[in-house]
């Protein structure tokens, strides 16, 4: 039944937050960028929790791996 099984292969090399950044066009995806860039003002927690409210489904896991560098954003490639 499982035999042939693999991992889904990434569709790009970015992760959900530039992706949301840039789908949500000009002015939206800078008000998120200066969000996710200011972590006194909005913990991750609390910014997950607000756009979702506004229909924007972004974990906190996910707004902390881009933060510290660790999403797919930074990774080297090859």
């Amino acid at each position: 039944m499982l035999e042939g099984m693999k991992p889904a292969k990434r569709k790009s090399h970015v992760c959900k937050i530039a992706t949301s950044i840039e789908e949500l066009g000009v002015i939206d995806g800078e008000i998120l960028a200066a969000a996710i860039a200011d972590t006194v003002k909005w913990p991750a927690n609390t910014l997950a929790t607000e756009l979702r409210k506004r229909g924007v489904s972004l974990s906190d896991m996910t707004i902390m791996r881009h933060r510290k560098k660790t999403c797919a954003c930074f990774r080297r490639i090859g």
